[in-house]
Protein backbone atom coordinates (compact mmCIF):
# COMPACT_ATOMS: atom_id res chain seq x y z
CA UNK A 1 0.00 0.00 0.00
CA UNK A 2 1.79 3.38 -1.20
CA UNK A 3 2.19 5.57 1.97
CA UNK A 4 0.11 8.96 2.33
CA UNK A 5 2.53 12.01 1.79
CA UNK A 6 2.15 14.46 4.46
CA UNK A 7 0.62 17.84 3.71
CA UNK A 8 1.25 20.52 6.54
CA UNK A 9 4.68 21.91 7.75
CA UNK A 10 4.17 20.05 11.12
CA UNK A 11 1.21 18.35 12.88
CA UNK A 12 0.65 21.47 14.81
CA UNK A 13 -0.19 23.21 11.61
CA UNK A 14 -1.94 20.52 10.32
CA UNK A 15 -4.11 21.36 13.41
CA UNK A 16 -4.42 25.00 12.81
CA UNK A 17 -5.75 24.67 9.50
CA UNK A 18 -8.40 21.42 10.32
CA UNK A 19 -9.91 23.47 12.69
CA UNK A 20 -10.26 26.00 10.88
CA UNK A 21 -11.55 24.21 7.98
CA UNK A 22 -14.05 22.51 10.27
CA UNK A 23 -15.31 25.58 11.52
CA UNK A 24 -16.78 26.37 8.14
CA UNK A 25 -18.07 22.83 8.18
CA UNK A 26 -20.15 23.89 11.62
CA UNK A 27 -21.67 26.48 9.19
CA UNK A 28 -22.21 24.37 6.18
CA UNK A 29 -26.09 25.37 5.56
CA UNK A 30 -27.44 22.59 3.33
CA UNK A 31 -27.19 18.74 5.04
CA UNK A 32 -24.25 17.13 3.03
CA UNK A 33 -22.13 14.04 3.03
CA UNK A 34 -18.33 14.13 3.05
CA UNK A 35 -17.06 11.56 0.26
CA UNK A 36 -13.65 9.68 -0.03
CA UNK A 37 -12.67 9.12 -3.91
CA UNK A 38 -10.02 6.57 -3.90
CA UNK A 39 -8.06 7.59 -7.33
CA UNK A 40 -4.54 6.98 -8.83
CA UNK A 41 -2.89 10.45 -6.67
CA UNK A 42 -4.56 9.38 -3.70
CA UNK A 43 -7.80 10.07 -1.48
CA UNK A 44 -9.86 12.86 -3.02
CA UNK A 45 -11.93 14.36 -0.05
CA UNK A 46 -15.32 15.85 -1.86
CA UNK A 47 -18.15 17.82 0.01
CA UNK A 48 -21.84 16.80 -0.97
CA UNK A 49 -24.75 18.44 -1.25
CA UNK A 50 -28.19 18.82 -2.52
CA UNK A 51 -30.62 16.26 -4.04
CA UNK A 52 -28.82 13.10 -5.27
CA UNK A 53 -31.18 13.36 -8.85
CA UNK A 54 -29.93 16.80 -9.38
CA UNK A 55 -27.97 17.75 -12.33
CA UNK A 56 -24.11 17.55 -10.94
CA UNK A 57 -22.01 20.60 -10.37
CA UNK A 58 -18.63 20.40 -9.51
CA UNK A 59 -16.42 23.40 -7.69
CA UNK A 60 -12.57 23.31 -8.05
CA UNK A 61 -11.21 26.39 -6.03
CA UNK A 62 -8.16 28.42 -6.02
CA UNK A 63 -4.58 27.47 -4.61
CA UNK A 64 -4.60 26.76 -0.60
CA UNK A 65 -8.17 27.90 -0.70
CA UNK A 66 -9.69 24.37 0.00
CA UNK A 67 -13.41 23.43 -0.66
CA UNK A 68 -14.44 25.75 2.38
CA UNK A 69 -14.13 28.93 -0.38
CA UNK A 70 -17.85 27.78 -1.32
CA UNK A 71 -19.35 27.40 2.11
CA UNK A 72 -21.41 30.96 1.28
CA UNK A 73 -22.32 29.47 -2.53
CA UNK A 74 -23.37 25.98 -1.81
CA UNK A 75 -26.71 26.58 -0.43
CA UNK A 76 -28.27 28.27 -3.34
CA UNK A 77 -27.16 26.06 -5.72
CA UNK A 78 -28.01 22.97 -3.70
CA UNK A 79 -31.56 23.77 -3.97
CA UNK A 80 -31.15 22.87 -7.94
CA UNK A 81 -27.73 20.80 -8.42
CA UNK A 82 -26.12 18.56 -6.76
CA UNK A 83 -23.20 20.07 -5.97
CA UNK A 84 -19.64 18.78 -5.31
CA UNK A 85 -16.68 20.60 -3.52
CA UNK A 86 -13.82 18.98 -4.03
CA UNK A 87 -10.65 19.45 -2.13
CA UNK A 88 -7.78 19.13 -5.05
CA UNK A 89 -5.34 16.87 -4.27
CA UNK A 90 -1.54 18.02 -3.48
CA UNK A 91 -2.49 20.50 -1.09
CA UNK A 92 -2.91 21.35 2.26
CA UNK A 93 -6.51 20.02 2.47
CA UNK A 94 -8.30 16.67 3.72
CA UNK A 95 -7.78 15.14 0.53
CA UNK A 96 -4.40 12.86 0.94
CA UNK A 97 -2.28 12.53 -1.89
CA UNK A 98 0.62 9.69 -2.56
CA UNK A 99 2.42 11.37 -5.41
CA UNK A 100 2.38 14.12 -7.10
CA UNK A 101 0.83 15.76 -9.81
CA UNK A 102 4.04 16.93 -12.63
CA UNK A 103 1.86 17.45 -15.48
CA UNK A 104 -1.70 18.62 -16.78
CA UNK A 105 -2.67 15.34 -18.48
CA UNK A 106 -2.10 13.79 -14.32
CA UNK A 107 -4.61 16.25 -13.51
CA UNK A 108 -6.67 15.29 -16.07
CA UNK A 109 -6.40 11.41 -15.29
CA UNK A 110 -7.18 12.41 -11.74
CA UNK A 111 -10.14 14.51 -12.71
CA UNK A 112 -11.56 11.56 -14.78
CA UNK A 113 -11.37 9.41 -11.76
CA UNK A 114 -12.84 11.37 -9.71
CA UNK A 115 -16.16 12.28 -11.41
CA UNK A 116 -16.45 8.47 -12.56
CA UNK A 117 -15.72 7.58 -8.55
CA UNK A 118 -18.89 10.00 -7.78
CA UNK A 119 -20.38 8.46 -10.94
CA UNK A 120 -20.92 11.87 -13.07
CA UNK A 121 -21.84 11.24 -16.48
CA UNK A 122 -21.73 15.13 -17.64
CA UNK A 123 -21.72 18.31 -15.47
CA UNK A 124 -21.82 21.77 -14.73
CA UNK A 125 -18.09 22.92 -13.79
CA UNK A 126 -16.89 26.19 -12.20
CA UNK A 127 -13.15 26.93 -10.77
CA UNK A 128 -11.00 29.95 -9.34
CA UNK A 129 -8.20 30.86 -10.12
CA UNK A 130 -5.74 26.99 -10.85
CA UNK A 131 -9.16 25.54 -10.31
CA UNK A 132 -9.97 27.52 -13.40
CA UNK A 133 -6.71 27.07 -15.08
CA UNK A 134 -7.19 23.43 -14.85
CA UNK A 135 -11.03 23.53 -14.97
CA UNK A 136 -10.29 24.97 -18.65
CA UNK A 137 -7.96 21.84 -19.61
CA UNK A 138 -10.82 19.29 -18.55
CA UNK A 139 -13.19 20.96 -20.73
CA UNK A 140 -10.59 21.08 -23.73
CA UNK A 141 -10.01 17.05 -23.31
CA UNK A 142 -13.55 16.20 -22.04
CA UNK A 143 -15.54 18.13 -24.33
CA UNK A 144 -18.73 15.60 -23.77
CA UNK A 145 -18.62 15.58 -20.28
CA UNK A 146 -18.90 19.16 -19.79
CA UNK A 147 -21.71 20.84 -19.99
CA UNK A 148 -20.94 24.56 -19.36
CA UNK A 149 -18.11 25.87 -17.95
CA UNK A 150 -17.58 29.03 -15.26
CA UNK A 151 -13.69 30.31 -15.01
CA UNK A 152 -13.41 32.66 -11.92
CA UNK A 153 -10.33 35.08 -11.80
CA UNK A 154 -8.23 31.48 -13.66
CA UNK A 155 -4.81 31.53 -13.08
CA UNK A 156 -2.68 32.84 -16.24
CA UNK A 157 -5.05 30.94 -18.83
CA UNK A 158 -6.19 33.91 -20.75
CA UNK A 159 -3.69 36.67 -19.59
CA UNK A 160 -0.57 36.79 -17.75
CA UNK A 161 -0.33 37.36 -14.04
CA UNK A 162 2.97 38.46 -12.82
CA UNK A 163 1.63 40.01 -10.08
CA UNK A 164 0.46 36.88 -8.78
CA UNK A 165 4.07 35.19 -8.44
CA UNK A 166 5.34 38.66 -7.15
CA UNK A 167 3.00 38.52 -4.00
CA UNK A 168 1.98 35.82 -3.58
CA UNK A 169 3.59 32.44 -4.85
CA UNK A 170 7.42 33.25 -4.51
CA UNK A 171 7.11 34.44 -0.54
CA UNK A 172 4.56 30.74 -0.36
CA UNK A 173 7.22 28.92 -2.39
CA UNK A 174 10.37 30.34 -0.23
CA UNK A 175 8.39 29.41 2.97
CA UNK A 176 7.82 26.02 1.81
CA UNK A 177 11.52 25.45 1.71
CA UNK A 178 12.72 27.41 4.77
CA UNK A 179 9.55 27.33 7.21
CA UNK A 180 11.43 28.81 10.43
CA UNK A 181 12.70 31.85 8.59
CA UNK A 182 11.96 34.94 10.78
CA UNK A 183 9.03 36.83 10.46
CA UNK A 184 7.22 34.59 7.37
CA UNK A 185 4.08 34.72 8.89
CA UNK A 186 4.19 38.52 8.68
CA UNK A 187 4.88 37.98 4.92
CA UNK A 188 1.95 35.40 4.51
CA UNK A 189 -0.01 37.91 6.42
CA UNK A 190 1.06 40.47 3.69
CA UNK A 191 0.55 38.34 0.76
CA UNK A 192 -2.79 37.80 1.75
CA UNK A 193 -3.63 41.66 2.50
CA UNK A 194 -2.67 42.63 -0.99
CA UNK A 195 -5.28 39.59 -2.33
CA UNK A 196 -7.96 41.25 -0.27
CA UNK A 197 -7.26 44.99 -1.42
CA UNK A 198 -8.90 46.92 1.52
CA UNK A 199 -12.40 44.52 0.78
CA UNK A 200 -13.57 43.30 4.58
CA UNK A 201 -12.92 39.49 5.29
CA UNK A 202 -14.72 36.89 5.97
CA UNK A 203 -14.45 36.13 9.08
CA UNK A 204 -14.77 32.35 8.61
CA UNK A 205 -12.78 31.97 5.82
CA UNK A 206 -10.11 34.32 6.33
CA UNK A 207 -8.49 32.32 9.08
CA UNK A 208 -8.50 29.28 6.91
CA UNK A 209 -6.54 30.36 3.74
CA UNK A 210 -4.31 32.25 6.16
CA UNK A 211 -3.47 29.03 8.19
CA UNK A 212 -3.25 27.39 4.79
CA UNK A 213 -0.83 29.55 3.66
CA UNK A 214 1.31 29.50 6.33
CA UNK A 215 1.04 25.71 7.34
CA UNK A 216 -0.47 23.98 4.12
CA UNK A 217 1.72 22.06 1.63
CA UNK A 218 2.12 21.99 -2.11
CA UNK A 219 3.56 18.83 -4.07
CA UNK A 220 2.09 19.26 -7.20
CA UNK A 221 4.52 20.62 -10.09
CA UNK A 222 2.36 22.04 -13.19
CA UNK A 223 2.77 25.91 -13.18
CA UNK A 224 -0.62 28.02 -14.97
CA UNK A 225 0.30 29.10 -18.70
CA UNK A 226 -2.51 30.51 -20.96
CA UNK A 227 -3.93 28.83 -23.73
CA UNK A 228 -3.89 29.48 -27.15
CA UNK A 229 -7.19 29.99 -29.24
CA UNK A 230 -6.78 26.67 -30.70
CA UNK A 231 -6.63 24.91 -27.13
CA UNK A 232 -9.58 26.87 -26.48
CA UNK A 233 -11.44 26.12 -29.51
CA UNK A 234 -11.54 22.41 -28.36
CA UNK A 235 -14.12 23.45 -25.63
CA UNK A 236 -17.61 22.56 -26.91
CA UNK A 237 -19.30 24.03 -23.64
CA UNK A 238 -20.39 27.76 -23.04
CA UNK A 239 -18.12 29.68 -20.67
CA UNK A 240 -18.89 31.95 -18.17
CA UNK A 241 -15.86 34.33 -17.36
CA UNK A 242 -16.22 35.65 -14.23
CA UNK A 243 -13.64 38.57 -12.29
CA UNK A 244 -13.80 40.73 -9.09
CA UNK A 245 -13.35 44.55 -9.93
CA UNK A 246 -10.49 44.33 -7.56
CA UNK A 247 -8.89 41.67 -9.08
CA UNK A 248 -5.46 41.66 -8.66
CA UNK A 249 -3.41 38.42 -10.40
CA UNK A 250 -3.35 39.87 -13.86
CA UNK A 251 -1.35 42.79 -15.15
CA UNK A 252 -4.14 44.65 -16.18
CA UNK A 253 -7.68 43.18 -15.42
CA UNK A 254 -9.30 45.20 -18.37
CA UNK A 255 -6.33 44.18 -20.63
CA UNK A 256 -7.42 40.47 -19.43
CA UNK A 257 -11.30 41.33 -20.32
CA UNK A 258 -9.87 41.91 -24.21
CA UNK A 259 -7.95 38.92 -24.25
CA UNK A 260 -10.26 36.30 -23.13
CA UNK A 261 -12.65 37.64 -25.76
CA UNK A 262 -9.88 37.12 -28.19
CA UNK A 263 -9.50 33.50 -27.38
CA UNK A 264 -13.01 31.98 -26.12
CA UNK A 265 -15.32 32.50 -28.99
CA UNK A 266 -18.39 34.03 -27.57
CA UNK A 267 -17.33 34.07 -24.16
CA UNK A 268 -19.80 35.49 -21.24
CA UNK A 269 -18.26 38.27 -19.13
CA UNK A 270 -19.32 39.69 -15.52
CA UNK A 271 -17.70 41.96 -13.34
CA UNK A 272 -18.37 41.48 -9.93
CA UNK A 273 -18.28 44.21 -7.62
CA UNK A 274 -16.43 44.62 -4.10
CA UNK A 275 -15.01 41.28 -4.99
CA UNK A 276 -11.23 40.68 -4.74
CA UNK A 277 -9.53 37.11 -6.22
CA UNK A 278 -11.60 34.82 -4.40
CA UNK A 279 -14.70 36.12 -5.86
CA UNK A 280 -17.55 33.73 -4.52
CA UNK A 281 -16.60 34.63 -1.17
CA UNK A 282 -15.85 38.21 -1.09
CA UNK A 283 -19.59 38.76 -2.95
CA UNK A 284 -21.42 35.60 -2.78
CA UNK A 285 -24.94 36.63 -3.38
CA UNK A 286 -24.06 38.50 -6.82
CA UNK A 287 -21.71 35.09 -7.51
CA UNK A 288 -24.56 32.92 -7.02
CA UNK A 289 -26.96 34.82 -9.09
CA UNK A 290 -25.06 34.99 -12.41
CA UNK A 291 -23.71 31.29 -11.56
CA UNK A 292 -27.46 29.82 -11.35
CA UNK A 293 -28.67 32.10 -14.17
CA UNK A 294 -25.95 30.80 -16.35
CA UNK A 295 -26.44 26.74 -15.66
CA UNK A 296 -30.18 27.72 -16.28
CA UNK A 297 -30.07 29.08 -20.03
Amino acid sequence: MSTFIPMFTSPEGEKEVLCAYQAIMDKWTPPYKELTISTSFGETHVIASGPEDAPPVVLLHALLASAMSWYRNVDALSQSYRVYAVDVIGEGNKSRPVKPITSLDDFLHWFTEVIDGLGIDTLYLAGNSYGGFTGAYYAMKLPERIRKLVLIGPAATIYKMRPFYTHMFIPKAIYGFFPKVPGVKRVMQNSVDWMHKGLPRDPLWEPLFYNSMVYGGLINQVFPRMYSKEEFAQIKAKVLLILGDKESIYNDLYSAIQSARKLIPNVQVEIIPAAHHITAVANPEKVNQKLLEFFAE
